[in-house]
């Protein structure tokens, strides 16, 4: 069904030409969008002639005046006795695309042409995203299985590297594992009330080219890593020794079972670096700082413990970022403290900042 009216995610044409490839692009830096071939901007439908190669010969100037490279969805759509073309994209995930080096967004109902802060602003925020941190197509909150996210929450909270919110929600929140409400990939990998059909295979190998008792398992991430921990369990040898302290034989497997579980590092939970920002109350400037613990270094910054702040108190946190790699958050947090930096947290925190003068230190 057709839309109505353009909107942020629709765009209407009444025939090819560049601007409908700056649509697409629009749509591809934004969240995604369809234009209507052979409509009017205001709704009437005009319909288009179709040649025999018009559709190739659009879709190949699409992709060679694009950067990165856009292969849109094609579908035609007969109305009554006229016909349109409906291009379609997904919002993409190495952001800006470019139409012969000119970058636009989609805002409300108009494509908007991005200045160099801007287009600097979604780059950094592209490359800060992976696949896990887009919505899981097709899922809600209701599919996340919520005891799993609470046992999640009690052992990060029991280590105390850093502090959960003790609801599933929030604390997901807090990982940015939800996009607007929606469970992103890793959410749905991690806490998944069904099967995803993500497997690891594991085998014993007899010989180099002969594999023995292979099991497949699938299932959520947790559940998945307890069962190739037992898997593999079941295959040690274990030695027994007796200490005479008790009737109870100790058991000491031949490899330790703290090493077998950091074969599985990159399926169990990661450290994570954070990358914050602080706004004092006493002279309205900022402070930008890194920590792999930020509920316990904001409680350093409130009690003065760090010397940079201790007399600008008190703080305000206004800004954080969150990585998975500490290399990248120190990098990050330089990054901050440059110009390009500065002029990066102005453009980010506009609807906060106010009109009193900044400087980064």
């Amino acid at each position: 069904m057709m839309p109505k009216a353009e909107s942020l995610h629709t765009e209407f044409k009444t025939s090819f030409s560049d601007e409908v490839i700056i649509s697409l692009v629009a749509f591809c830096n934004a969240g995604g969008g369809a234009v209507y071939l052979g409509v009017e901007d205001n709704g009437n439908i005009k319909g288009i002639v179709l040649g025999k190669e018009s559709i190739a010969e659009w879709l190949n100037e699409i992709k060679s005046k694009t950067t990165p490279a856009i292969i849109p969805n094609v579908d035609i759509q007969p109305h009554n006795d006229k016909t349109i073309v409906v291009f379609s994209v997904a919002e993409y995930p190495v952001k800006p695309v470019a139409m012969k080096g000119r970058y636009f967004q989609r805002r409300a109902n108009a494509n908007h042409q991005l200045s160099a802060i801007e287009i600097a602003d979604l780059s950094i925020k592209s490359r800060l995203l992976s696949w896990d941190s887009y919505p899981y197509t097709g899922a809600s909150f209701d599919d996340l299985n919520i005891e799993k996210i609470n046992s999640f929450i009690r052992k990060v909270n029991d280590v105390g590297r850093f502090t959960l919110p003790t609801e599933a929600r929030p604390a997901l929140e807090k990982l940015a594992m939800l996009h607007k409400e929606l469970p992103t990939n890793a959410a749905m990998i991690l806490f998944s009330k069904n099967d995803l059909r993500y497997n690891v295979h594991i085998g014993r190998f007899k010989t180099p080219s002969l594999i023995i008792a292979d099991k497949m398992i699938s299932g959520n991430l947790f559940d998945v890593l307890e069962e190739a921990m037992q898997t593999i369990i079941g295959h040690l040898k274990f030695a027994f020794e007796i200490t005479g302290k008790s009737t109870e034989r100790l058991e000491i497997p031949e490899y330790p079972l703290d090493a077998i579980r950091e074969l599985f590092t990159p399926l169990d939970i990661v450290d994570m670096y954070y990358v914050y920002i602080l706004r004092s109350e006493v002279d309205s400037n900022f402070y930008v700082g890194y920590t792999s613990d930020l509920d316990n270094r904001l409680l350093q910054h409130e009690k003065g413990l760090v010397s940079s702040t201790k007399n600008r108190r008190p703080l305000i946190l206004v800004y954080y970022e969150t990585c998975l790699n500490q290399k990248d958050a120190t990098h990050r947090e330089k990054y901050l403290k440059t110009s390009w930096g500065k002029r990066y947290i102005k453009t980010r925190l506009k609807n906060y900042l106010t009109e009193s003068p900044l400087q980064i230190i």
